[in-house]
């Protein structure tokens, strides 16, 4: 993709103008700039796709907790086209890449001085600046500098600046007789609005709940900067950060034609970034009512439980089964934050009547990282060549996670709530594991202030550790041209892999004076103690790919791959495991893929179509969800089934000559399901089989982009992309997120005379409700627990101008 394709697709996300390349499963926006989710071929998410910019992955490992890679760059005039290589042929091309390579190649600068300016503007408060100037030094010396700085509000406004900041980039290049020598500087402090999910009522209809509309945030300036008491004093929640990125990377590559066609290449970068996450994240959306049980019978009720066990009215032999709320509580519900004109607070007011329980979240991640690639190529006689690279990298990961509850009301902007229980009785029903003698008890509950300026608890969730792995990789591959019409390319990677982690052991502490299994439990605190786990392991695999080609005519080619490929976990993967036999669970996954395919490409038109099978084993998966028993945030670390996924995909171009119309599309039409459901832990979902659809996958995704430009002057262009119906979660597709579709307008105008870009844009032209996630902290309760859920929707209609200058 060159740059102007780039800015015709108008991504509204570093990521999002991957729905050109099909494959791409799942390309969106709906989180914001930064941060979102991808899928290659319906199972090889995030981690499996490699980033990198001028030939270096932007950071080794491609997806670690809160924080994926792409965060770490942007889109700007720096960029002189965007290279993708997916399916059998990445596996080769970089470390962990079984799904696809996407590689950003910069500007370095030509014989002559060039450069751009660029204004836009927009809904939302958008208003950015980009610029860019390469060019010569000299007869041997070529150098560009480029970056921009961006404010927006957003489209969803979050109460507060959503999204600032920007991307700054240099280098410098000598040209010498046989070669060359470059180094360059990236620098990058952004600041975006991470946007969760939204609050939906019908999943046969979805359509947002009363008082939320199109442009409603749940994000909402009481969260931002506000404090929590903590053992160790006040912790800040930068909630205005967002999702932050504050990071350089400095480079130097080179590279020599040698004697006898041999070429040597080699590239060094260190990297530093301070990366941080915040975001309010709504846990549910329920009637206050609902939300109360729930609170009573899950979130305090087990609480509660350990409270009655401290006090005796619970035996330690005794097993709590089951808890209910008997009919009759009372409770009343406030605005900490909205007071009257005397100070105090009022009442809850919200004509829907509903809740959202929460969490407002901390990360804070300093990561660095050091690689470097030397690379080795050689023509042979015949139309022959070879390669052989070797990689190393070692990166450093400190994680410090904070976790806090809270209750807020279901609004654009929602208010804190705080809640007191004025009278409820509580019943436990019990099982003694020794005599299996059942009973019950009922205990009462009255005046209880179950939560302090709208906080259930100021600290559910500490984690905190550090850690660091270093990387070895060699690959040796070939392309060999066997008769003039039939090509091979082979090739075999190994990867040694050293992981070294160390997390800290957490407990309760009460603060502000509280004891412990107090009835309060808001000021009980899960926080770090001075002891420790310590874990490391070693890890090897290798990755191989063989593909033909053979030219049926000058312009007709059929062609087969396979690929064996591997991912290796990231370092956070031990971050979060209590025990050595967790640690074994932590291989690499294995991909197997081949696919076939015929090409065709003619003066106006060409045309790919593929089919490809793919299966992914070895999968263990982790986050956080809800714990559907307490209502308590946890981790959970799972052993999966192996998945696969097999399909076709179509990729045309054509435009009609003379007439300045021009047009490119691409579809993938695919199933992924469960390719194995062994007994135990590692099974299927309950309710779900061999051969059972995986969530989140559509069976039919595409789009199709045209341009038309009869006059030189004036161009416009129209881009639509489809994305089939997907189940919501892994416990089978009982609920799914409904089919849905976008369009996108633009229209640009050029005055060639002044160098002068005039352009419009109009993205989600016809107010798409596109939901692309279900609820996944309820992913163990099939997304949704009523009538009412949580979806994320993407980024609803917005218009941007943009005035360019290019010299």
């Amino acid at each position: 993709m060159s740059a102007a394709d780039i800015t015709r697709a108008a991504p509204r996300s570093t990521t999002e103008a991957l729905r050109y390349v099909p494959g791409f499963t799942r390309v969106e926006s709906s989180g914001g700039e930064v941060n979102e989710n991808y899928t290659m071929r319906g199972i090889l998410g995030i981690e499996y796709v490699m980033f990198m910019e001028d030939g270096l992955p932007v950071f080794p490992t491609m997806h670690t907790f809160f924080m994926n890679a792409d965060n770490l760059f942007r889109l700007d005039e720096n960029i002189e086209r965007m290279e993708v290589v997916r399916g059998a042929g990445s596996a080769l091309f970089g470390s962990n890449t079984p799904g696809a390579i996407i590689n950003l190649i910069n500007k370095t600068g030509g014989p002559d001085v060039r450069g751009s300016l660029v204004a836009q503007g927009g809904m939302g408060g958008l208003a950015r600046s980009d610029f860019n100037v390469n060019g010569p030094i000299g007869d041997d010396w070529r150098f560009n500098f480029g970056g921009y700085y961006r404010y927006n509000r957003g489209v969803r406004d979050p109460g507060f600046p959503g999204t600032r900041g920007g991307q700054l980039k240099a280098s410098i290049t000598r040209n010498l007789a046989n070669g060359y020598f470059r180094t360059s500087l990236k620098y990058i402090d952004d600041r975006n609005q991470f946007i969760l999910d939204l609050p939906f009522s019908d999943p046969a209809d979805p359509h947002y709940v009363p008082g939320f509309s199109d442009y409603g945030s749940m994000n909402t300036n009481e969260a931002n900067n506000i404090s929590v008491p903590t053992p160790d004093g006040q912790l800040q929640m930068p909630l205005d950060n967002g999702l932050r990125t504050k990071a350089y990377w400095l480079t130097a590559d080179a590279g020599f034609d040698l004697a006898h066609g041999l070429r040597i290449e080699n590239a060094a970068q260190i990297m530093q970034d301070a990366q941080e996450w915040n975001a309010l994240v709504p846990g549910d959306v329920r009637t206050n009512d609902a939300a109360l049980t729930d609170y009573l019978t899950k979130y305090y009720g087990t609480y509660y439980g350990g409270v009655l066990r401290k006090q005796g009215a619970i035996t330690t032999n005794q097993k709590i089964d089951s808890i209910n709320a008997l009919p009759g509580f009372t409770y009343a519900l406030k605005y900490p934050n909205v007071l009257d004109a005397n100070g105090n607070p009022i009442a809850y007011n919200n004509p829907n009547g509903l809740l959202a329980p929460g969490s407002l979240i901390h990360v804070s991640k300093p990561l660095s990282a050091f690689q470097d690639q030397l690379t080795f190529k050689k023509s042979l006689e015949g139309g022959h060549d070879l390669s052989l690279g070797l990689y190393f990298a070692n990166y450093s990961q400190t994680n410090r996670w904070y976790v806090t509850d809270v209750f807020t009301d279901v609004a654009d902007n929602p208010h804190f709530v705080d809640l007191v229980v004025n009278n409820a009785d509580l019943q436990y029903f019990l099982t003694d594991t020794v005599t299996k003698v059942q009973s019950s008890i009922t205990s009462n509950v009255s005046n209880l202030p179950a939560t302090k300026n709208g906080f259930r608890r100021f600290v559910a969730g500490y984690t905190s550790g550090e850690g660091q792995a270093t990387i070895f990789s060699g690959v040796l591959g070939g392309s060999f041209r066997l008769t003039d019409r039939l090509r091979a390319d082979l090739g075999v990677r190994y990867e040694y892999n050293d992981f070294v982690q160390t997390a800290q052991n957490t407990a309760v502490t009460p603060i502000g004076g509280d004891t412990l299994n107090s009835r309060i439990l808001y000021d009980q605190d899960v926080w770090g103690t001075s002891s420790y786990r310590h874990f490391g392991r070693s890890i090897s695999d290798w990755a191989a790919s063989a593909g033909l080609n053979y030219a049926l005519s000058g312009q007709t080619s059929v062609y087969a791959l396979g690929s064996r490929a591997y991912k290796m976990p990231a370092l956070d993967e031990f971050l979060n495991l209590t025990a050595a036999q967790q640690v074994g669970l932590l291989g690499s996954k294995r991909n197997w893929t081949g696919e076939v395919g015929v090409k065709h490409a003619a003066r106006d038109f060409g045309v790919t179509l593929d089919g490809f099978f793919t299966v992914l084993k070895n999968i263990v998966s982790q986050g956080l969800v809800t714990d559907p028993n307490t209502g308590q945030p946890i981790w959970i670390v799972q052993a999966n089934p192996e998945v696969r996924s097999y399909g076709l995909e179509l990729e045309a171009s054509g435009r009609l000559p003379n007439s300045g119309l021009r047009a490119v599309t691409n579809w993938t039409l695919l199933r992924a399901e469960y390719a194995t459901c062994p007994a135990g832990p590692a099974g299927c979902p309950t309710g779900a089989d061999v051969g059972t659809l995986l969530s989140g996958v559509p069976p039919f995704v595409g789009n199709v982009a045209i341009t038309y430009g009869a006059r030189s002057d004036l161009s416009l262009d129209a881009d639509w992309h489809f994305v089939d119906r997907r189940c919501t979660s892994a416990v089978g597709c009982s609920n799914k997120l409904p089919t849905y579709s976008y369009l996108n307008l633009g229209a640009q105008y050029v005055i060639p005379a002044n160098g002068i870009t005039i352009r419009a844009a109009l993205l989600n032209a016809y107010q798409s409700i596109g939901l692309e996630e279900g609820n996944p902290r309820l992913s163990l309760v099939g997304g949704l627990t009523s009538n009412l859920f949580l979806a994320r929707p993407i980024l609803p209609r917005a218009f941007q101008l943009s005035v360019g200058y290019k010299f």
